[in-house]
């Protein structure tokens, strides 16, 4: 290796260091739709799923049977299977958690627990998959998925994700090790230095709770409210990876996750990492994502410079966004994400794979219509276009588009600056028309949006000298435009005759 290749994977370690997450193995193969078989005794079964009991927390014995490209295996064990979920197992199609050593067994592939989620809020069955996925994408620490029909007593009980544990053994894959604490954060964990950390209905310790005295936790949330302003950004990356929070906050919004932290002070696990001293931030159940509402927002147009709910303190986002330099880098991650994993060349071949992959075993779903009278069309159209009358205020397609446009008007800084308009050119323009140069062909998706977020109806051809020419229709007027190719944002100025 010579020195300048030397220097180069020197200060850009990004080319050198591996990704946090775990990827494809053989259970979470996220393209494939696995099939689980779980079965109980007549009594047993009829318990799991009669009204009377579905606040049960008791596991039942089960056998269990899974198959996928990987495998075709039954346990030698039985498993233990119970209800999870809050208002989820309510609902006639149940959320189950299986614990493959509740009765003896053995880890599975050294899995502990699995937890079957039947998407009822979700009539792409995609969302929580989706968004996971982009959260992975963005090296942030986030549970993997995978597709499945599930049968109980070899009755169909439609189709479930299995959405990974997040535990010991989710620590190990992710730092290769799980020295220091674990919490799972609920409804009401705000940060507040109220005394609340001592809620363990609020912050549930998960691993190493003998040893746990919370004094670590209390010490961070400590330095998050009460730090004074001029020592704040010193003082809370001493206790908290801030980084890799900004990141996840990125993401966060432009998916529009607003049943997490920020918004609804919920559904995130907290780890103090016992090797580096400090909190790392997990995303979880992300299901109430790309433009699912129950309280009445429209999350694809939020202001991702407001994203925080506006009348509850939430000092970890308010506090480390009042950070002119933390802020910078929120402005940075979000280009990154529109760039790598908010886009339409990422997210629509995705999207399709899924459909097709899913299609028959949600028409053979006899469940998916139970809980919000959801149909196989429903199934189809959900990944374009939204629906009326319900909390599927967005098709998946839809967001995306509706969310792109509104971040590119919210932070300017995403269009690039004028560093980038130099990109596209004649800029400015007297005619309706500019180039673009890419040498890796001509680009998948184009749009261009007018300065109030309009999407105008532009053509786009190669040229024989390697160029995109974009052309507006004869009706545009004159103004600024942005414009979005490849994963970039350009700002370009048509200064009409």
């Amino acid at each position: 290796m010579n020195r300048l290749t030397l220097f180069f994977l020197l200060i850009h370690p990004a080319l050198w260091a591996q990704p946090i997450n775990p990827g494809i193995d053989a259970v979470y193969r996220p393209d494939e739709l696995a099939v689980i078989r779980l079965t109980l005794t007549p009594t047993d079964k009829a318990f799991l799923l009669h009204p009377d009991n579905v606040e049960s927390e008791v596991y039942l014995e089960a056998t269990f049977h899974m198959i996928n490209s990987q495998m075709d295996t039954v346990l030698e064990k039985k498993v233990g299977i119970r209800l999870r979920g809050n208002t989820s197992r309510y609902h006639e199609k149940k959320p189950f958690k299986i614990d493959f050593r509740e009765f003896g067994g053995k880890k599975f592939f050294d899995y502990k627990k699995f937890n079957l989620k039947p998407n009822v809020n979700d009539p792409s069955h995609f969302r929580e998959p989706l968004s996971l996925l982009c959260f992975r994408e963005m090296d942030i620490p986030a549970a993997r998925t995978f597709p499945l029909r599930l049968y109980i007593n070899d009755e169909y009980m439609g189709v479930y994700t299995n959405v990974e544990q997040i535990d010991d053994e989710f620590l190990n894959d992710r730092y290769g090790h799980e020295e220091g604490f674990l919490y799972k954060c609920s409804f009401g964990a705000t940060l507040m230095n109220d005394g609340q950390v001592y809620n363990e209905s609020i912050f549930e310790s998960e691993i190493n709770e003998d040893d746990d005295t919370r004094v670590a936790l209390n010490h961070f949330v400590q330095v998050l409210n009460t730090t004074s302003t001029s020592s704040f950004a010193t003082e809370i990356e001493k206790v908290f990876n801030v980084d890799r929070y900004l990141r996840q906050l990125a993401v966060e919004a432009l998916i529009g996750h607003w049943d997490g932290y920020s918004y609804n002070m919920n559904n995130y696990y907290l780890f103090y990492n016992g090797e580096e001293h400090r909190f790392e931030y997990f995303p979880y159940d992300a299901d109430n994502t790309w433009g699912i509402d129950w309280v009445n927002r429209n999350w694809a147009t939020r202001d991702l410079n407001a994203w925080a709910r506006t009348e509850l303190p939430m000092p970890l986002t308010k506090r480390i966004l009042n950070v002119a330099a933390f802020k910078q880098k929120y402005v940075h991650y979000l280009t990154e994400v529109l760039e790598k994993v908010f886009n339409e060349e990422f997210i629509l071949p995705k999207l399709e794979a899924y459909k097709i992959l899913l299609t028959d075993a949600v028409q053979e779903d006899s469940y998916f219509n139970r809980s919000f009278g959801f149909t196989h069309t429903h199934f189809l159209q959900s990944f374009t276009t939204g629906m009326e009358n319900n909390h599927v205020k967005y098709g998946l397609v839809e967001f995306l588009d509706v969310r792109t446009r509104h971040a590119i008007q919210q932070i300017p800084e995403l269009s690039g600056g004028d560093a980038l308009t130099v990109s596209v050119y004649p800029n400015p323009s007297n005619q309706p028309e500019l180039y673009y140069y890419t040498p890796s062909g001509l680009a998948k998706q184009v749009h261009v949006y007018s300065s109030t977020g309009s999407t105008l109806g532009i053509s786009a051809e190669r040229t024989p000298d390697d160029r995109i020419r974009i052309t507006l229709p004869d009706h545009a007027p004159g103004g600024l435009y942005f414009v979005h190719v490849n994963g970039r944002v350009f700002r370009w100025m048509y200064a009409a005759k």
